[in-house]
């Protein structure tokens, strides 16, 4: 329950849909308390529920044949976090996406929030589908760097 909002926020980043989060939160719970013996305890908690939660994330997207590409900056991001109470999680975050270029953050927005393929992308912002995908690889690093720095910077 400690992580239960961190968790919901990692599903949020990675379905864009609150209902859809709130029934792989519901269903990672479930998984995770069914399988606690496989739990090492003084292991990474956290890691070991992402872990979970990836696998529902595959299925759900698989099944509504969209493309799993969000879930790598989701989880750099989240890995980079893992030892940080979530408010200074989610503040690091915030102040990251805030930070970042206006165009990675448009386009940022447009894959992950609206859902929309890397084409469709490139056009609405006049770029070339590999400048496009160049843009998004980067600004996935940028956010886990940023989140780092910010965090080391706290402590």
């Amino acid at each position: 329950m400690r992580h239960r909002a961190a968790l919901y926020a990692h599903l949020l980043a990675a379905v864009r849909n609150p209902h859809d989060a709130e029934d792989l939160l519901q269903e990672v719970s479930m998984e995770a308390a069914r399988s606690a013996e496989r739990f090492t305890s003084g292991t990474n908690f956290p890691a070991w529920v992402r872990e979970i939660a990836r696998r529902r994330i595959l299925e759900l997207l698989r099944d509504r044949g969209r493309s799993p590409a969000a879930l790598d900056a989701i989880d750099l991001a989240a890995a980079a976090l893992d030892d940080e109470p979530d408010d200074l999680r989610r503040d690091a975050l915030l102040h990251c996406l805030e930070e970042m270029p206006p165009t990675s953050r448009r386009i940022l927005d447009l894959r992950y929030r609206e859902n929309l393929d890397v084409g469709r992308i490139a056009a609405a912002v006049g770029r070339t589908i590999q400048a496009t995908y160049a843009i998004l690889k980067r600004a996935r690093i940028v956010l886990r760097d940023c989140a780092e720095r910010t965090l080391g910077a706290e402590s």
